[in-house]
């Protein structure tokens, strides 16, 4: 009888450390911060993460701008660090009635709900966190948006990346992001075998006219729906590259051949100022998805015949291919039907090229 008390009393004791154990470690799981008082899940975030972006409503990142926000952020999403709140509370909307919502870096993130009570404290009425933040939303959606400066990174480093220009062909044509292909939304069906085989490792950076554009956006979408893993979008766009990377005008330094441009000048610049020439690769869109230079184009040379006259002259045209053969006769053709343009070029080498965009070039002799 005495023992069968024991252990019942011992039982009893076990039963009280653990509930005690328990109530710590959920005590250790609220957060040492003031909580805001009206959290969202990505459900309702989701319905505003959009574009066209629904009116009376901004999404703010409440992270660093840098490294968090350009490095990956909830589309249609300003940047307004909780550091800088103060400084930057023009940016806010001015109905005080608009829907503002706040995000950071999860649940253990402060940021979101300080800049909340801020923004609450200004006399704004529609104000909600979303707790879950970045991390939770990047889990659920299909795609998200990354800075320019991100974009980048990404260019030089020569990550297995494939970067799609998806307004129309004609802008383009005009100028693009270098190493960008063009694949308009609107031919996204049409075009759609020029996108990687592989749906998991390679990662597709899509882009359009800016903020406003929708078109990388539906572009995105219509990626993942077709199984690729790994989708961004740069918002900002070709005008934000432009603004922020834009090229400065150049003399170019020719090779010994007749319109060939010197070996080395051109792996400078394209190493150095790739904006400074426009860069157009003439083989076959299958050959340049299996690698190309980094701020190539891709423009084959039949395709260099029909659109001679749309092609920008703005800055020095190179073209290039895998031996100097077909950039030889995109040269010629494009001379003998644009006499009036000077600054036209082509690189006299063998190329090869990896699938990550690396490069070894042989000039010919």
């Amino acid at each position: 009888m005495y023992k069968r008390m024991f252990a019942v009393a011992m039982m009893l004791v076990f039963a009280v450390v653990a509930m005690g154990g328990v109530a710590v470690a959920e005590e250790a799981k609220k957060p040492v911060f003031k909580e805001f008082h009206s959290i969202v899940d990505y459900k309702f975030v989701a319905k505003y993460a959009k574009m066209p972006q629904p009116k009376g409503v901004m999404i703010v990142d409440s992270r660093p701008y840098k490294p968090k926000y350009v490095d990956g952020y909830i589309p249609t999403a300003v940047s307004i660090p909780t550091s800088q709140f103060d400084k930057m509370v023009d940016q806010l909307p001015a109905k005080k009635d608009d829907l503002l919502i706040f995000y950071c870096g999860g649940f253990d993130c402060p940021l979101s709900h300080k800049s909340a009570y801020a923004a609450e404290a200004l006399g704004y009425t529609n104000v909600k966190v979303y707790a879950a933040g970045f991390p939770d939303f990047k889990k659920n959606a299909p795609y998200y948006s990354i800075g320019l400066e991100n974009l980048n990174a990404r260019i030089s480093a020569g990550e297995k990346y494939m970067l799609i220009d998806a307004r129309p062909y004609k802008k383009f044509l005009d100028g693009a992001i270098p190493s960008a292909i063009g694949i308009p939304e609107k031919d996204f069906a049409d075009k759609r075998g020029l996108l990687p085989i592989d749906k998991v490792e390679t990662t597709l950076v899509y882009y359009c006219g800016g903020y406003a554009c929708a078109l990388s956006h539906k572009s995105a979408i219509k990626a993942r729906y077709l199984g690729y893993k790994n989708v961004v979008v740069a918002e900002s766009g070709y005008p934000g590259w432009k603004e922020m990377f834009g090229g400065a005008d150049t003399a170019v330094k020719a090779g010994e051949a007749e319109g060939a441009v010197d070996t080395e000048w051109f792996l400078k610049t394209i190493k150095e100022n790739p904006e400074a020439i426009l860069l157009i690769d003439v083989r076959d869109p299958e050959e340049y998805a299996a690698g190309h230079f980094p701020s190539a184009i891709n423009m084959p040379v039949n395709m260099v015949e029909k659109k001679a006259g749309e092609i920008p002259t703005d800055r020095p045209i190179v073209f290039s291919c895998a031996t100097g053969a077909r950039a030889g006769e995109a040269f010629y053709l494009f001379k003998d039907l644009r006499p009036d343009v000077k600054d036209v070029f082509y690189l006299e080498a063998t190329n090869a090229f990896g699938e990550d965009n690396s490069y070894e070039v042989h000039p010919n002799k």
